[in-house]
C-alpha cells in the first residue's frame, strides 16, 4: 500500500471515528437533557410535596393549639344527643333563680322508637329540639330569664314569646317557644 493510500485510509478511519463520536455525543447529550428535565420535574414535585407537608404540619399544630382545647365546649354547646332532661333542668333552674314558675312543658312526640335525635326537626345544617312552656311572673323576671337563657352553655334561641294577663290580680303569663340545637 502506498503512503498516499495509507494516508487516505487513515484519514477515512479518523473521519469515521470523529463522525461516530459526534453522533454518540449528540445522542448522549439528548439523553442527558431528557434525564435533566425528568430530574427537574421530580425535584419540583418533591419541593411541592415538602411544602405541602410543611403546611399540613403547621395546620396540625394550629389545630392542636386553637381547636382541640375548645372541642369539649363545642360538644357542650352543640351536643350530638338531644339531652332533653338536661336542658329542661337548666331552664327550670334559671326560672327558679328568677322567681318564675314553669307551669307546663310541651315537646314533640317521638316518631318511632326514641333515639338521641328523635323529637327534633331540621333547622338549617343542625337539628332543633322545640320546647314550649309557660312562665308566670313580672316583666323584669322575664327579662332576666331570657338573658340567662342566652348565656346557656348550649345553643338555644327563643322562637316565640306570647304575653297574656287573663286577670289583673294574677301575674303575667308568658308562653315561650325555644329551640335547643344538636348536631345532626
Amino acid at each position: 500500500m502506498k503512503p498516499k493510500q495509507f494516508f487516505l485510509v487513515l484519514l477515512g478511519v479518523f473521519g469515521g471515528t470523529v463522525l461516530l463520536a459526534g453522533v454518540g455525543y449528540y445522542f448522549a447529550l439528548q439523553q442527558v437533557t431528557a434525564s435533566s428535565q425528568q430530574l427537574s420535574v421530580g425535584l419540583a414535585a418533591q419541593a411541592d410535596a415538602d411544602r405541602q407537608i410543611e403546611t399540613l404540619s403547621r395546620l396540625k399544630r394550629q389545630y392542636d393549639r386553637d381547636i382541640v382545647p375548645i372541642l369539649s365546649l363545642l360538644d357542650e354547646a352543640l351536643p350530638r344527643d338531644k339531652k332533653q332532661t338536661e336542658i329542661l333542668a337548666q331552664l327550670q333552674n334559671i326560672a327558679a333563680q328568677q322567681g318564675l314558675a314553669i307551669a307546663s312543658v310541651n315537646m314533640p312526640s317521638p316518631v318511632g322508637l326514641p333515639t338521641g335525635t328523635s323529637q327534633t326537626v331540621k333547622s338549617g345544617t343542625v337539628l332543633a329540639l322545640p320546647i314550649s312552656f309557660q312562665l308566670s311572673g313580672s316583666y323584669d323576671q322575664l327579662q332576666n330569664f331570657t338573658a340567662k337563657v342566652e348565656k346557656l352553655n348550649r345553643f338555644t334561641n327563643i322562637t316565640n314569646l306570647a304575653i297574656s294577663r287573663p286577670d289583673k290580680s294574677k301575674p303575667i303569663v308568658y308562653a315561650i317557644a325555644l329551640n335547643a340545637y344538636i348536631k345532626p
